[in-house]
């Protein structure tokens, strides 16, 4: 039986979590396979939060009550994936107490889970999601922090809702590769970057329609003051940090590529000198260049992502039928460029053939697929 662990941060939640943990055993009455336990980490509620959430402990013995100092809801969730891995979680889905997002869609998760995804996002921007009663506040700041920032300047663009706290992830594999230690978001900001950690493991990611509605009961926490402008700030920051981040990822990949250049040029050079076929000599220093690759990107570029063990044989095979493509464009590029021009024309029509056809079909190749884990 696989164990789902809820996680729900929760500061002022009175009048919700009650309702909460009563709709989400109902709901697991229905999903005899999965084991239901309920983690809510609660900010020292003022209002007697966790006093509801400790007599429900009375009557359940699965939920789970983590009380600390309020930081911000990253700091919250970030305590809470910890603790859910503690437990044993199979799957932890994260949700926010107050019904915005509802958890009658939990069963929706859980199906793309057993499909084989490993990031299951409840989405308002894929066909049949939808918001429910923004003021034009809300509107302009999600659509700054998802589209702008998280979409075009982090670049994250494994899903359209980056912002949402209602997801399913599996653990083994997946969130337990993730440093959670070392993130340090106080913020919202938590939410995209998670995603991109998830990501750089090399997680399989869907999105599910998902409405968003007003609140069931209290107040929104989202307004103008010190936390908000503190979260918009760490936002901003980390969407820059996400996109370096990916970036220096590309130049590993340019620096692996300059060695396999040099590598191709100096072996296809030789191979001419001894009376080669252009063509031929060329796809004979690609094949060589790949194999350089292979390696430098194994342990270095793509190093989270890393194959060990008896799959790196098995994976190397793979690597080397994908990116036969490669070989097999050099060769035709470089042996027509030669007939029509001429033998010394053979340097310039590999370089272009490697920079404008096998750079970027090689990347989209090996990111892909070669190192995506699931």
């Amino acid at each position: 039986m696989m164990k789902v662990v809820h996680i729900i941060p929760t500061f002022n939640e009175k009048e919700n979590i009650a309702a909460m943990i009563d709709v989400l055993e109902k709901i697991f009455k229905k999903l005899p396979e999965w084991k239901n336990e309920i983690l809510v980490v609660d900010d020292y509620s003022p209002d007697g939060t966790a006093g509801v959430v400790q007599d429900y402990q009375k009557k359940y013995n699965n939920i789970h009550l983590l009380s600390k100092k309020k930081e911000g809801l990253g700091s919250a969730l970030i305590k809470g994936y910890e603790r859910a891995i503690e437990l044993g979680a199979d799957v932890v889905i994260p949700n926010d107490a107050d019904f915005q997002w509802d958890p009658e869609d939990i069963p929706k998760l859980l199906a793309k889970i057993n499909e084989g995804f490993d990031v299951v996002v409840a989405s308002r921007h894929v066909k049949g999601g939808n918001v429910i009663g923004w003021n034009r506040f809300r509107e302009l700041n999600h659509d700054i922090s998802n589209s702008l920032l998280a979409w075009w300047v982090a670049g994250v663009k494994e899903v359209h809702d980056h912002a949402g706290n209602f997801k399913a992830i599996r653990v083994k594999g997946v969130l337990d590769k993730v440093s959670l230690d070392k993130m340090k978001n106080a913020g919202f900001s938590f939410q995209l970057h998670i995603l991109y950690e998830l990501s750089k493991v090399g997680a399989k990611f869907t999105e599910v329609p998902a409405v968003f509605k007003e609140r069931r009961y209290g107040k929104s926490k989202i307004g103008f003051n010190r936390y908000y402008i503190r979260d918009v700030f760490e936002y901003v920051k980390n969407s820059f940090i996400i996109r370096f981040d990916r970036s220096q990822a590309f130049m590993k990949y340019g620096m692996v590529g300059t060695i396999g250049f040099l590598i191709q040029t100096i072996i296809s050079k030789i191979l001419i000198s001894f009376s080669f076929f252009p063509g031929i000599a060329v796809a004979v220093g690609a094949e060589m260049a790949i194999v350089s690759n292979f390696l430098f990107n194994n342990f270095w570029t793509f190093s989270q992502k890393k194959i060990e063990g008896n799959k790196i044989f098995s994976k190397f095979l793979q690597f080397n039928l994908v990116s036969f493509g490669a070989v097999i464009i050099q060769g035709v590029v470089v042996g027509l460029a030669t007939i029509f021009f001429g033998k010394n024309i053979w340097f310039p029509a590999m370089v272009f053939a490697i920079i404008f056809i096998v750079i970027p079909y090689s990347y989209l190749i090996y990111n892909s697929f070669i190192w995506k884990t699931k």
